[in-house]
């Protein structure tokens, strides 16, 4: 029999000292707690609670060794959890002619029953598990996911002690199938991330073995990929370097796995996909060529590698155009993730303010220049092709619809700068660039086209409805884009502002020009947004309703407040001061009297600009300059009166306060600044966003992103 180690006798003793706990034994016998001791009598058993764990016996020729499972492996093949003590021995019986099951059973049985009479109370009961691990429906041939379940959890668990007691005894665990996946112990253990484990088992593993696949084709090497343990697969390709091109069930080789498991994020799995990269070969069948590379180049670029992606196409140009197998190239899946390009997200407040004091966050502005060296280099590669495979290409892609669709501007302007004719290119939607960017409301990129004096040629189009980009621009927007701006009453105002710059640039005669339909673009608008106006009409008056209740309750105090000025009135009849307020003279009687007279004109000022919002006829014009005008003119005066009504209260505060307490005023001005300060940082992005959508303008004419490379 094998030997034991402390780690077993360790839990056979804690076993013991719980039942002493428990009075299960007879304190006043001595007891065996060294499972050597009991090795030695030939006996194997373990004494435990309930809920403890037995001692174990696993066979195996030529050998059997003992294996105590602790109550950590909570699976019920391993026990059986009892409300009662009793002694147990569990027994995997497998089928091997090399030695007597019944034998060794009835021997442990007599071991059992004599330390039991020795050492232990009578009325404990003894309990004999045999686990059968073979199967009746497999003609009574070993079940090897049965047998092998202790590797199976030593595996999950990353338990290497039990695992190496396993492995020694029994030759062909290693690379015996123990799921009903098919897999192996090393498959199991580099799934659940076990690194030490693994690597200690990929130096055990034969080298005709390292090649098993499961039932799904992965080798050894896909599972250690995707788990991103690269000690072990530098062991695996040294042993088998024909492991990197073998493909899985789907036709993805390991490099190809640990590009869709990895994290960028993540320096382990970045170090393992340059790795497989490296001792990747270019052999047919190629993983760089065809659907195989078309797969590789797409999933590198949609799990945010671009720094690898930029290196793949460098070394092998032919990725530039190859596609997947759902037809998509690189840059139709780079167009579809606008937000690897510092203009494909809508930045936050916040992260506008910190860009202008260049304060960049690190790994976005890194992911920015990677993906663009990207689409310069696939842009650069694809220009090598004659006029007519080029334009061949982009007819027979997405690209630029997805591009425009998504917003990913610098595809676009990478691509017009390379193809200026793909401006006037119908895609398969059977619109230009322009009329995709009016479609999908990309004001960027309809900058772009303006820049490049194209605008008017292509605002002439007139499609096979008698609709002209105007028609298009009057229908409300993908709903997507439209909810990226604050606001109903803001949604309006930003759809008139299109309509107005679209029809800055069409013909005078297609401004009234009637569809198919015998609709103008007019009309066509109006009757688009008739449920958004509603909408916008709704969100202004509950935001005027709202402030008006707040500027009405502040005039309200700060009128009174001067009737009733803090310290009171001289009322000395035979004086000539009489009703005067006792401390005119003072400073902070000044700052209470300036600060209250500046609340009340600010806040009836408030009032009144709330007031014409709520009396407004609401008509859609009105949502371009003159509501939002107003509701800016009445945040600035309730604001100032906010700030002017709690400076008039602290001043008011401290008259009352600084003859007991001089320092009194300092903490009143702080504590007065918290709610100027909270209604400051809650009403300021609406605010800022109202400012610039009326005030700004989201057009611009100027040359700024054409750089054009000879």
């Amino acid at each position: 029999m094998g030997t034991t180690t402390s780690t077993m006798e360790n839990d056979i003793e804690s076993s013991v000292i719980k039942l002493f706990g428990n009075n299960v034994y007879d304190e006043e016998m001595p007891i065996p707690i060294s499972s050597l001791e009991c090795m030695e009598n030939k006996s194997t058993a373990a004494m435990h609670a309930p809920e403890e764990i037995c001692l174990t016996i696993v066979d195996s020729s030529p050998d059997h060794h003992f294996l105590h499972i602790n109550n950590e492996y909570n699976y019920e093949l391993d026990y059986m959890t009892v409300d009662t003590p009793k002694i147990q021995l569990q027994h995997n019986n497998v089928t091997n002619d090399d030695y007597n099951c019944t034998g060794l059973l009835t021997r442990a049985t007599e071991c059992l029953m004599d330390v039991k009479s020795e050492y232990m109370a009578s009325d404990i009961p003894v309990e004999i598990i045999n686990n059968d691990v073979t199967s009746e429906e497999n003609g009574g041939q070993t079940d090897h996911i049965k047998k092998y379940q202790l590797l199976y959890k030593a595996a999950l668990k990353g338990d290497w002690l039990t695992a190496k007691r396993i492995l020694k005894a029994d030759s062909n665990a290693i690379t015996a199938k123990i799921t009903m996946n098919d897999e192996t112990v090393l498959h199991v253990a580099a799934a659940s991330r076990h690194s030490m484990f693994v690597e200690k088992l990929v130096k055990l593993v034969p080298l005709d073995s390292l090649a098993l696949k499961n039932s799904e084709g992965e080798t050894m090497l896909h599972v250690v990929a995707a788990a991103g343990i690269i000690r072990a697969a530098k062991v695996m390709v040294t042993k088998n370097p024909n492991l990197t091109q073998m493909p899985d069930a789907s036709g993805w080789v390991p490099l190809v796995t640990a590009v869709y498991t990895a994290n960028p994020l993540e320096e382990k799995s970045k170090k393992m996909v340059h790795y497989l990269c490296s001792v990747t070969r270019d052999e047919e069948p190629s993983p760089y060529s065809g659907v195989a590379g078309g797969s590789l180049i797409s999933i590198t670029i949609a799990s945010n590698l671009y720094d690898v992606a930029l290196n793949l196409v460098q070394q092998y140009p032919s990725l530039a155009t190859e596609k997947n197998e759902s037809g998509y190239s690189a840059l139709e899946v780079m167009a579809a993730r606008p937000s690897s390009f510092t203009s494909g997200s809508e930045a936050t407040t916040w992260e506008r303010f910190l860009r202008s004091f260049r304060v960049q966050i690190h790994e976005k502005d890194l992911m920015h220049t990677q993906a663009l060296a990207l689409v310069k280099c696939i842009c650069k590669e694809i220009s090598l092709k004659s006029s007519a495979d080029i334009f061949k290409f982009f007819e027979d892609s997405h690209i630029l619809e997805e591009a425009t669709r998504f917003g990913a501007f610098y595809i676009v302007l990478e691509c017009v700068q390379t193809f200026p004719d793909l401006l006037c290119v119908k895609m398969k939607t059977n619109n230009t660039i322009l009329e995709e960017a009016i479609k999908y409301r990309r004001e960027n990129m309809f900058n772009l086209i303006c820049e490049m004096n194209a605008g008017k040629k292509l605002a002439t189009s007139v499609d096979g409805n008698n609709n002209t980009i105007l028609h298009l621009v009057a229908k409300r927007a993908d709903p997507q884009q439209l909810n990226s701006v604050i606001g109903a009453a803001l949604q309006m105002q930003r759809e008139l502002q299109w309509y107005q710059e679209v029809e800055n640039i069409v013909l005078q005669r297609h401004r009234q020009k009637k569809n198919n339909e015998g609709k103008t673009p007019r009309a066509l608008f109006t009757e688009e947004h008739k449920d958004l106006l509603e909408k916008a009409e709704k969100w202004m008056k509950d935001t005027a309703n709202s402030c008006m209740i707040v500027a009405t309750l502040i005039t309200t105090v700060v009128f009174a407040a001067v009737f009733t000025v803090p310290g009171g009135n001289v009322s000395d009849i035979a004086s000539s001061k009489e009703g005067i307020p006792i401390f005119l003279n003072t400073t902070s009687f000044t700052v209470f009297a300036v600060a209250d007279a500046l609340a009340l004109f600010s806040s009836i000022t408030s009032v009144l600009m709330f007031f014409s919002i709520l009396s407004s006829r609401y008509a859609e014009d009105d949502f371009l300059f003159s509501l939002p005008k107003k509701l800016i003119t009445g945040f600035v005066t309730l604001f100032f009166s906010i700030a002017a009504m709690i400076v008039a209260f602290g001043a008011a505060l401290s008259i009352v306060l600084e003859q007991r307490w001089a320092w009194a005023p300092i903490p009143i001005a702080l504590f007065a600044c918290i709610p100027v300060t909270l209604f400051a940082l809650l009403q300021l992005p609406l605010f800022v966003t109202i400012v610039r959508s009326t005030y700004g303008t989201i057009f611009r004419r100027k040359d700024q992103h054409m750089q054009w490379a000879y």
